[in-house]
């Protein structure tokens, strides 16, 4: 059995927000699909930080600061090859068919990502077994970087440039001056 067809990958998160961690495997993806797909959804157990329309924005500001040659002339990000799209309401194997992804990417960190990842790869499996499941294994310095450790720290007051783009940094200082502007903490 070999590979006959264009691959389309379809990486899908709340980056909420974006992470050093997240371009991580969006990079990894970019060097073993033909095409990858950032979809940015609501997960209805975390509370967001960001909306969907503005951790999209976020999204390609970050690629385009990590790789500058990702910006293209057409507007596109590396002339097509990587799309940001949207899901909500549907289940992730319904938005891939939908797009037409041949792949979901999943990244994990640690070991106990693995529990939940094994998981969903067997839903997934059962739901549509022609949509295969694969997961990248982040690099060592990003094991531990999450939005999640982003907003804590963040909201701590500590530096989170190491977890993030400078876009996102920027982003989160314009948030809290926002907010003290507003008296709200």
């Amino acid at each position: 059995m070999r590979k006959s067809a264009a691959t389309k990958a379809l990486y899908a998160g709340s980056f909420d927000p974006v992470t050093r961690g997240h371009l991580d495997v969006i990079g990894k993806a970019l060097l073993t699909f033909d095409t990858v797909h950032v979809a940015v959804g609501t997960n209805v157990r975390k509370a967001r930080m960001f909306g969907v329309q503005e951790s999209q924005d976020l999204l390609v500001r970050s690629i385009t600061e990590r790789w500058p040659e990702a910006a293209s002339a057409s507007g596109g990000l590396f002339e097509g090859v990587l799309e940001v799209g949207e899901y909500a309401n549907q289940s992730l194997i319904a938005y891939a068919r939908r797009i037409g992804a041949t792949h979901i990417v999943r990244g994990l960190r640690e070991a106990s990502d693995f529990n939940e990842e094994f998981n969903l790869h067997g839903v997934a499996g059962r739901i549509d077994a022609s949509i295969l499941m694969v997961h990248f294994i982040c690099e060592a310095q990003f094991l531990h970087v999450s939005s999640s450790t982003a907003k804590e720290l963040d909201a701590m007051g500590e530096g989170i440039g190491w977890l993030v783009m400078p876009c996102v940094e920027a982003a989160f200082a314009a948030r809290r001056s926002q907010q003290l502007a507003v008296g709200t903490p």
